[in-house]
């Protein structure tokens, strides 16, 4: 880049120079002027005073005669003999005498060196003392007769002095000038020309490339502030290849393991499409991609800890690089989830030649430090290009990317230890859940869901005791089931809002159907993912305040299977519901793996019976009869699930069942059709007739 001369370092440069040799210079020059001006002052006034001493007797002599003739004579010497101007007064000051010369024009710099020469007073006066002749007293002691006053020919001195100061300031500007243009030059040789020529080594080097090219020290500045700041330049480019390239392998490389991480492997596999695509030789073009995620690995670090854990994991990635070819491409996704890219495979019998491969490698792994461990991995295959029954999708890296991981998930579904090829309908489902998750997005923002109420009556009696509350949502204009649903919002985290406002809305219900009619229990299904929040009790109590809803009236049913895997953990949070007043059931009694000790130190009120085991009544009655005998020992209520006919609903009232529920009693009801059963409940005091 040419840089303009107005702007230039050179120019700046002479003209710094230049002021500073006009600055010094004339600051000696001021000195040299003050001091030429003090001597000529003092050799004028010296000339004068030799003039004064030659005419001081004849000039007391006129002064005592009181001679205007002689006295004029002597004055007129004194004039001839540069003075310029002249008198002699008597004693009682009366002038006898006065010669001065016709003064020339000044000019203003005359003038000004005039002031310069004579700041002080520019004449001389002497006392005239009375000649000897005068007997009447003694030498030492004559009276003064008159006194001789002489100027100085300002003039002249000035003109003389002007003329030396106009040369000098001629002189000292071209020397200063030429000072100055001598210094530029060397500060141009010395540092200009230099950074000028490492100005245009630092503009060739490669921005893209910038290492391997330092710059070379300009001749005779090796060892100065030049040369210093070259070599720190190159050791900073040295430095700066060295972090650029820890920086890309961090940006392409996994730090654990050291294999591909997601950008380079989404790199490889464009570059791999882009191939398989090109390539066209029957039997060759393929390429596989294996989605690999270990089995159980979270229990790994939950006992044996993260650095354990670790390790595992650059085990693993040894032996999948061991596995496949020097031409494939092994990476890291994050956790315990790892890609292969196999190029030029023959057909999904090589990919599964592959695939088993690997995870009879990860089958040897045996010791993991000083742990023994045992590797199992669930592996999700696709080929590109596919087949025309699973052709579809998006044929790029990141498309590839989930149909495989669709495919590992189906694995992992089907018990682990396998792989599993990747189907459309595969694909199908992933993309029907990536809908449902954001159509459940947006539900739980506009809060677009629906209560309804399934009852509970007595077993005997056939009285209302209670309502079900259960989630509904129309989706796209179709019910959705909450069997489709709810685990979404599991997954998502979403269930933690949907349960908030469930709560919400029964508490709100059952308050105004108390206050309205009558006191009618409300249960709310709770999520393992809400039960294991620390906050989930403070939140039941803040909305019973918030509705004024009695604690009595809320029922929160929790399935055994969440319960129960972390009893020890769940424990607080049940004591403090219990606590607040509130009724807890434990859901699909029986079908999970109750320990019976917990279930007396859990503070559960109620036991609700699974419908599998409603349904084979009253042929199978052995776990319903057991469940029912073993509340009746721990002075629980029963509530059977799913009654459907009579001959059920018979038997459980004779084998001592609290509550029934079910399509015989009657199926979900809306809020409205709800409480019109608490309204004819409350008014007949009644058996509610049976809906079936």
């Amino acid at each position: 880049m040419a840089i303009p001369v107005l702007r230039s370092l050179t120019l700046k440069q002479a003209i710094h120079a230049v002021l500073a040799a006009f600055v010094i210079g004339f600051a000696i020059t001021a000195v040299e002027f003050t001091w030429t001006a003090s001597r000529e002052r003092t050799m004028a006034l010296a000339r004068i005073e030799e003039a004064a001493a030659l005419v001081e007797g004849p000039a007391a002599t006129a002064a005592w005669l009181i001679d205007g003739d002689l006295a004029a004579q002597v004055l007129d010497g004194m004039v001839r003999a540069n003075a310029g101007w002249a008198e002699i007064r008597l004693g009682d000051g009366t002038v006898l005498a006065r010669r001065e010369q016709a003064a020339p024009p000044m000019t203003l710099l005359g003038r000004a060196a005039t002031a310069l020469l004579f700041t002080d007073r520019p004449f001389l006066i002497h006392d005239l003392p009375a000649p000897a002749a005068d007997r009447s007293m003694s030498a030492g002691s004559r009276r003064v007769v008159g006194r001789l006053a002489v100027g100085i020919d300002t003039g002249r001195a000035a003109a003389g002095f002007l003329a030396y100061v106009s040369a000098a300031l001629v002189a000292g500007t071209l020397r200063n000038l030429l000072i100055g243009l001598a210094m530029a030059a060397v500060f141009h040789r010395l540092l200009t020309r230099p950074l000028l020529q490492i100005g245009r080594a630092v503009a060739r080097i490669d921005p893209e490339k910038p290492y391997g090219q330092p710059l070379v020290v300009p001749r005779g500045h090796a060892d100065d502030e030049l040369g210093f700041v070259i070599t720190r330049f190159n050791h900073t480019l040295t430095l700066l290849e060295q972090e650029h390239d820890e920086l890309r392998r961090l940006a392409t490389r996994c730090p654990l393991t050291g294999l591909a991480n997601r950008a380079l492997l989404l790199d490889r596999l464009d570059h791999a499409i882009d191939l398989a695509e090109r390539s066209r030789e029957p039997g060759v073009g393929r390429l596989a991609v294996l989605y690999v995620d270990l089995d159980r690995f979270k229990r790994v670090n939950d006992s044996l800890g993260h650095g354990v854990g670790d390790l595992l994991l650059c085990r693993v990635a040894e032996r999948l690089g061991a596995s496949v070819r020097r031409c494939d491409t092994v990476g890291r996704l994050g956790g315990d989830e790892f890609l292969v890219v196999l190029e030029r495979v023959a057909d999904g019998e090589e990919a599964a030649m592959v695939a088993q491969r690997l995870l009879d490698g990860l089958s040897t792994l045996r010791e993991v430090g000083d742990h023994r461990v045992h590797v199992t991995a669930s592996i999700g295959i696709v080929l590109h290009p596919m087949g025309p029954a699973d052709a579809g999708g998006a044929a790029d890296g990141a498309g590839l990317m989930r149909m495989a991981d669709s495919a590992m998930q189906a694995a992992k579904g089907a018990g682990g230890n396998r792989f599993v090829f990747h189907t459309r309908d595969m694909t199908d489902r992933v993309e029907t859940r990536l809908r449902l998750e954001a159509g459940l997005r947006e539900a739980v923002a506009a809060k677009s869901f629906e209560l309804v109420y399934q009852p509970k009556i007595e077993a005997a009696g056939g009285r209302l005791t209670g309502f079900e509350a259960l989630i509904r949502w129309r989706h796209e204009g179709a019910a959705i089931s909450p069997a489709d649903f709810i685990p979404v919002a599991e997954d998502t985290g979403l269930i933690i809002e949907i349960g908030h406002w469930v709560l919400e809305e029964a508490c709100r219900t059952a308050t105004r159907w108390a206050l309205d009619h009558g006191p009618v229990p409300v249960a709310v299904n709770v999520s393992a993912r809400q039960l294991a929040d620390p906050g989930f009790a403070r939140l039941v109590e803040q909305v019973l305040q918030r509705h004024g809803t009695p604690p009595d009236l809320l029922e929160l049913e929790i399935t055994e299977t969440v319960i129960m895997k972390d009893v020890r953990h769940h424990l607080p949070t049940l004591n403090r519901l219990r606590a607040l007043g509130v009724r807890i059931a434990i859901d699909d009694f029986g079908t999970g793996y109750s320990s019976l000790a917990y279930l007396r130190e859990l503070p559960v009120d109620v036991l609700k019976i699974d419908r599998s085991f409603v349904n084979d009544l009253p042929h199978a009655p052995d776990i319903a009869s057991t469940v029912i005998a073993l509340a009746q020992k721990l002075l629980l209520s029963t509530v059977a699930e799913g009654v459907e006919t009579a001959e059920q609903r018979h038997w459980l009232a004779e084998a001592g069942c609290n509550c029934l529920q079910g399509f015989l009693i009657s199926r979900p009801l809306s809020a409205d059709a709800a409480e019109a059963m608490v309204m004819t409940a409350f008014a007949c005091d009644e058996a509610l007739p049976l809906t079936a």
